[in-house]
């Protein structure tokens, strides 16, 4: 992979949204899905924490990467976040 090469996102209307560095997505997406993978289901809070504890930081606000990063995995079907008592939650896609 290219330190280059860069992927679109999806936005949660469907329509495809700005674009990132593949790398940086594939990173923090690894990151996500394996504390998704130890928790089952997971707050978005938490998964942010979580998240970030593991990133290194790099140019960029990583929170808007993550909230981007998870919209683009649900709408192409990978994660589902459903919203319960006020605090949204994230999980693999059943």
């Amino acid at each position: 992979m290219r330190y280059n090469e860069s992927i679109h996102l999806f936005q949660s209307n469907g329509k495809i949204g700005p674009s990132i560095v593949k790398f940086r997505y594939e990173k923090i997406k690894k990151i996500m899905l394996m504390i998704i993978q130890e928790a089952g289901v997971i707050t978005f809070e938490e998964l942010a924490l979580r998240t970030m504890k593991r990133l290194t930081p790099f140019d960029g606000n990583n929170q808007w990467y993550m909230e981007a990063i998870v919209t683009d995995l649900e709408v192409r079907g990978q994660l589902e976040c459903p919203m319960l008592n006020g605090q949204l939650f994230v999980k693999r896609a059943s």
